[in-house]
């Protein structure tokens, strides 16, 4: 649908959410309701995934027009901040693509194999177990 997404872990201390939302400046955010108090000063718009169903059922049910290029932005993974100011790393579909067939070649996932998602969502590794296969 053209859009990316930038992982906003709930935990993170106010002042790096701050950070985060002031540099990424996300057009939506999509959380839920018990977390926005967590959630600094912000312009984008909210949708509470566990509270807003009739807002989610009246949105169309068909698939947008895809508009994803393989230099387009899939999605920012914000660094630990170790050096300073945590630095979103903007990462593109091409590349993640291309991570996952070579995984999928060398692993050789099947429709009964299993993937756990053990990783913090907020860490690029994330990527892999979201979206494979």
């Amino acid at each position: 649908a053209g859009g990316a997404y930038v992982p906003f872990d709930p935990a993170y201390p106010a002042q790096r959410l701050t950070w985060m939302l002031e540099d990424a400046r996300p057009a939506v955010l999509l959380a839920q309701e018990h977390l926005l108090s967590r959630l600094p000063a912000h312009d984008a718009r909210v949708l509470c995934l566990d509270t807003q169903w009739e807002d989610i059922a009246r949105q169309p049910r068909h698939a947008p027009p895809p508009r994803a290029t393989a230099d387009g932005l899939a999605y920012v993974i914000f660094t630990s901040g170790s050096t300073g100011r945590p630095k979103g790393a903007m990462n593109a579909h091409g590349p993640v693509v291309n991570r996952l067939r070579w995984m999928q070649s060398a692993y050789n996932l099947g429709t009964s194999d299993v993937v756990l998602q053990k990783t913090p969502f907020s860490f690029d590794v994330s990527v892999w177990e979201f979206f494979w296969p």
